[in-house]
């Protein structure tokens, strides 16, 4: 494809500022930085336009913090001046990159999403029909070992716009260390340069999808892997050879090494559609999809959790009433009618 041209500009209107605004604050408009951002809203938007066109801007510092869903994850927020910027970023790049994306990349994605991914999979292991097997593969620390020469390297790829590079090159590289050791699972030791995306900035979902793109398109036009499923950085893979699919792994596993400096984790296998496959939280069969055990047991913790603090009065009735049908709306793409019934039943006996 072409190199894209004259986007910066687009990026720098007030137009696509304010609106950048408008997403940036959805659901934060009571935050005391929202509110004082906006009590004077049209000199700080011009402040950042001004700031843009005149190369000047600067990111603020990021605050860190940890979460627990399920694993421990580093997450680096940024002020809200910075949300915004990324957000008009984001307003005109990535439906650029989006056009070059493969129909079966799910991950951040308009009309994606995991249950649609999941329902994917499980239409490949139909289309076999008879016994087939599916590798899966699963890149360690994506979001903390992606390479920063090579990200930029791809993005001097697709646009032919030097501020345009300037600014998300600003972005990737950053003012702090992201990155983190491949052997450290409890972010104990000291922060790697070079490497990594803050967990938390919008760009990084963009970068994220545009980075593993470059193994979408090695898997499909390359290794002709027909039945190919992707969902950020997790990976699955149908077909009837098994040996077809070491090699798919083989060569898949060294391009991610020698192009995109990065490596595949200790779950990648390959394994029977009879056993089922981990895939976006649910459990896969050829004929019916359920939830994963652990899902199944975060939900009813969570539910126990908040029953218990509404009990109390700490917690009140609409914050219940919205987890418990954000579950059952979760549990409507998969077999899982006993599990409703349980979280029900247990909702109304207390």
């Amino acid at each position: 494809m072409k190199r894209t041209k004259n986007i910066y500009d687009k990026i720098c209107t007030f137009d696509n500022i304010k609106l950048a605004y408008n997403y940036a604050k959805r659901g934060k408009q009571h935050r005391r930085d929202v509110v004082i951002f906006s009590s004077n809203l049209e000199e700080n938007l011009l402040d950042i336009q001004s700031d843009l066109m005149n190369l000047t801007y600067e990111i603020g510092k990021y605050r860190t913090f940890f979460v627990n869903d399920p694993k421990k994850r580093l997450v680096m927020a940024l002020p809200f001046r910075d949300r915004v910027v990324q957000w008009a970023i984001y307003l005109q790049v990535n439906p650029i990159l989006d056009r070059r994306y493969i129909n079966t990349s799910y991950a951040c994605r308009i009309g994606g999403g995991m249950q649609r991914a999941a329902k994917q999979l499980q239409r490949y292991m139909r289309v076999q029909q008879g016994k087939c097997f599916v590798l899966k593969m699963d890149v360690s620390k994506y979001f903390y070992r992606v390479n920063h020469d090579t990200m930029v390297d791809i993005i001097r790829r697709i646009f032919n716009d030097d501020r345009l590079c300037w600014l998300l090159e600003k972005i990737i590289r950053g003012d702090e260390k992201f990155g983190i050791q491949l052997d450290d699972y409890n972010f104990d030791g000291e922060r790697v340069t070079g490497v990594g995306m803050p967990i938390g900035n919008l760009t990084s979902q963009m970068f994220a999808n545009m980075y593993l793109n470059e193994l979408d398109q090695f898997c499909k036009h390359k290794l002709s892997a027909k039945y190919y499923v992707r969902y950020m950085d997790d990976v699955c893979i149908v077909s009837d050879s098994k040996r077809e699919l070491r090699n798919i792994w083989v060569l898949s596993e060294a391009f991610l090494n020698h192009k995109l400096k990065l490596k595949l984790n200790n779950k990648t296998m390959i394994r029977g559609v009879n056993q089922g496959v981990d895939f976006c939280g649910f459990r896969i069969w050829v004929d019916h999809i359920r939830l994963r055990k652990k899902t199944a047991l975060k939900m009813k913790h969570r539910l126990k959790y908040l029953r218990k603090k509404y009990s109390e009065g700490f917690v009140e009735l609409i914050t219940l009433k919205c987890s418990l049908f954000s579950y059952i709306g979760q549990l409507k793409h998969c077999d899982g009618y006993m599990l409703t019934r349980s979280i029900l039943s247990k909702i109304c006996l207390e």
